[in-house]
């Protein structure tokens, strides 16, 4: 798993072994990013659920001022600040370990709005009707927030069998892509 393109392009990013991670693939990845080009240069992003931080790392290799990270597991949240550590983006970098549908009053506490917001949940969450609930409250509370800048893209990523709503209660579907098994769920507040 490399960074695609940008400043730290073909940096080789490290991973647990095994399937606790479940990385953005690198051509769902290359897809994102070629619909956020227009918005990623300068942008403040927002990486919930990051993982290793695949995405918001590639967000930054591209130009994005500054990213939050929320990773609940302190072992992944070790190897995403290596890998920050790796690409050289840890002063353009905020980590929260902490649950990331009870993050809100923490990522408010940082003081930062966002123009992107990526949410890559794991897939069985959103098979849960509990679980997807919980998710969709939270887009809308970071709205409610005022956390989102005007214009700011919601991305949520999921499995193509997800029943996922075109519309929240503050975010309005704009868009919807398939990369086989990975679908993006565009909104905009």
């Amino acid at each position: 798993m490399r960074v695609i393109a940008g400043t730290a392009r073909g940096t080789k990013l490290e991973c647990p072994p095994g399937d606790e991670v479940r990385p953005t693939p690198d051509m769902a990845r290359q897809a994102l990013f070629n619909i956020l080009q227009e918005v990623v240069s300068g942008a403040t992003v927002l990486d919930i659920f990051a993982g290793v931080g695949t995405v918001g790392i590639e967000a930054l290799s591209r130009g994005a001022a500054r990213c939050v990270f929320v990773e609940r597991s302190p072992k992944h949240a070790k190897f995403l600040k290596r890998n920050l550590e790796r690409t050289h983006f840890t002063g353009r970098a905020d980590l929260l370990v902490r649950d990331a549908l009870r993050c809100t009053e923490g990522i408010a506490g940082m003081g930062h709005s966002f123009d992107i917001v990526f949410a890559g949940p794991p897939f069985p969450l959103l098979r849960e009707p509990a679980g997807r609930v919980a998710l969709l409250a939270l887009l809308d509370e970071l709205a409610d927030r005022r956390l989102l800048k005007p214009g700011c893209v919601v991305i949520l990523q999921h499995d193509a069998r997800d029943p996922i709503p075109e519309s929240t209660a503050r975010l309005r579907g704009t868009d919807r892509r398939r990369y086989g098994r990975n679908v993006f769920t565009l909104y905009e507040a």
